[in-house]
């Protein structure tokens, strides 16, 4: 008895799976995009927390400003604010003619200029706390400047910059935050 051979035509055979070679290549196009994902989640976690500690410069900012601001305009009266590590910071708050004013040196755009020397009681090294389930205190440059605008009115600038500046390998660069006000009464 003669046995019939079965032809499997070229559509079927082609239809029945992958070969391994491709699917060495789905996996290779695959972890290239894990790994491109990968990069991605690292640089949002290296940006969030320089955000955050922009925002904290930003409120260090403002609490020595509005600590300022209270006071009447005429006041030379010193003001004592404590950290998180619990330093007790002197805060001058005497005025200076316009338009170098008293206190941290101002850039020709009105800014505090961070390179310049610290001047005593118009710069201190303030300690923020840890955010809640956070792992360490953050230490910013905090420096003033006021001015004597009238007898009634004085500009405040305050700036901030994270000491160390937030770490990207060898890089430590933080911008300072300047925050203006004109205050008095």
């Amino acid at each position: 008895m003669m046995k019939k051979k079965r032809v499997v035509s070229k559509s079927r055979r082609s239809k029945t799976g992958f070969s391994l070679v491709e699917m060495m290549i789905a996996l290779t196009v695959l972890a290239i995009g894990l790994a491109g994902l990968n990069a991605m989640f690292v640089t949002a976690m290296y940006t969030n927390d320089k955000n955050s500690h922009d925002t904290a410069a930003t409120m260090v900012s403002q609490l020595v400003l509005e600590q300022i601001k209270a006071l009447p305009a005429n006041s030379t009266a010193n003001l004592v604010v404590t950290d998180c590590a619990g330093n007790a910071n002197t805060m001058a708050t005497a005025g200076g003619a316009s338009p170098t004013g008293a206190g941290a040196p101002l850039l020709s755009t009105g800014n505090i200029d961070q390179l310049a020397a610290k001047v005593p009681n118009y710069s201190m090294t303030y300690v923020a706390c840890a955010a809640p389930g956070g792992y360490m205190q953050s230490a910013y440059d905090v420096r003033w400047n006021v001015m004597i605008i009238d007898s009634d009115t004085r500009l405040l600038t305050v700036s901030a910059r994270q000491l160390n500046g937030t770490r990207l390998g060898a890089l430590h660069y933080a911008l300072p935050v300047n925050l203006r006000s004109v205050g008095g009464m």
